[in-house]
């Protein structure tokens, strides 16, 4: 597996590229980026999550999931960052499955407010998968 991940930042902007062998190692380096900003984790694992979406293209899956993550994350107080099971199907419009669990943190301290769509990619490219996404801070 060779996950790796850049950031640049930008004032109000952050945008973190990813490259990966896998889709799936995609979506889940995506998690391990928000869990990190969230704060410092405590206590044991909770449960896993289904996580279910649709969208038109890979580009908004991934603009959604990170949202998903981000909003669950902050209500459930939960640095979600370990994700098993992805699942993509579709022609057009795709379904997404996955799960996820993370642990507690005492305070949520993210700067992320949400991914946008501008610019946001999740396409192969030279055997690998690479990814861009542009989140607001």
């Amino acid at each position: 597996m060779v996950v790796v991940v850049r950031t640049r930042e930008h004032v109000g902007e952050w945008l973190v590229a990813l490259r990966a062998d896998s889709r799936d190692e995609i979506f889940t380096e995506v998690a391990r980026v928000i869990a990190g900003e969230a704060g410092i984790p405590e206590g044991v694992r909770g449960e896993w999550e289904p996580v279910t979406m649709r969208a038109r293209d890979l580009a908004t899956l991934l603009a959604d999931w990170a949202n998903e993550l981000i909003g669950r994350g902050e209500v459930q107080g939960i640095a979600y960052d370990e994700v098993r099971d992805v699942a993509i199907a579709g022609n057009g419009e795709l379904s997404f499955t996955a799960d996820v669990r993370g642990r507690p943190v005492t305070q949520w301290r993210s700067a992320l407010k949400a991914a946008t769509y501008h610019g946001a990619r999740l396409e192969p490219e030279g055997g690998q998968w690479v990814a861009e996404l542009l989140f607001d801070v």
